[in-house]
């Protein structure tokens, strides 16, 4: 029997390695945006066998709550999509504002979300739906304080949820009828797009639309063009920071 998820897994750590080969200057934003991810590899728990029933190397689902699959999947769906829209529209980091212990800000939106989450399952919303919903209220809220992430945290989830797709598409080619046999039936959002569950669809625009803000947010960055001169594969950073501003219009 095929190790599902872990073939998933490992296919969604691609596109994060590609962009860190050939975009030094993210590898700042993408460090943080995964250490940030993992805590939800934990909720692994809450998905099975309510959403879905994969096999687990080692039976370790059934034994602890989540797998290693789990921890490869959030590493993989942060790094690439906290910096899809970046590297979509040719933009970079840049430090917007100052201040001290990012990480408790970042730590504290993980929190949050994770006792939205907890709420909306405790009055009975489906998994996967209230993981997005939190994932949407938590990021709408972020975007309350800095408008300047609307536009790249709504195009972040489009080209997340695109990125998203053509992996289960992959995913699909690599084991025939996964989705048939480990998926099981929507509860709200019924039907298909090229055989994909609507559901993941949603679950990828979800995590595009909160990874584009949520550490953008917490570590004090904004977007802004990407010099064209600018080798990507030069680290543009100050030793101990985020990468420095570049010359041209105000962050975004």
């Amino acid at each position: 029997m095929t190790y599902e998820f872990l073939v998933m897994a490992l296919l969604f750590l691609v596109p994060g390695a590609l962009i860190w080969l050939v975009r030094e200057d993210l590898r700042w934003l993408m460090r943080r945006a995964v250490l940030a991810a993992l805590p939800f590899a934990a909720t692994e728990w809450l998905f099975y066998p309510e959403y879905w029933t994969p096999r687990f190397l080692f039976g370790l689902a059934d034994r602890i709550g989540f797998g290693l699959e789990d921890v490869l999947f959030v590493a993989g769906l942060g790094a690439f999509s906290s910096c899809a829209y970046a590297v979509a529209f040719r933009r970079t980091v840049v430090p917007r504002g100052s201040g001290a212990r990012p990480w408790r800000r970042a730590l504290g939106g993980i929190a949050v979300m994770l006792a939205l989450t907890g709420l909306l399952l405790g009055v009975g919303v489906p998994i996967l739906y209230a993981a997005v919903a939190a994932m949407v209220v938590c990021t709408v809220g972020v975007l309350g304080v800095r408008p300047d992430l609307v536009l790249p945290s709504l195009l972040g989830a489009a080209v997340s949820c695109v990125i998203y797709l053509g992996l289960c598409l992959l995913f699909e080619l690599l084991v025939p009828g996964v989705f048939e046999r480990t998926w099981r039936p929507s509860l709200l959002l019924h039907g298909r797009f090229l055989g994909v569950p609507l559901d993941e669809l949603l679950y990828g625009a979800g995590a595009g639309f909160a990874a584009t803000a949520l550490p953008a947010w917490a570590f004090r960055l904004g977007f802004a063009p990407l010099p064209r001169r600018e080798a990507t594969t030069r680290n543009p950073r100050a030793p101990h920071g985020p990468p420095a501003a570049p010359p041209g219009p105000p962050p975004r």
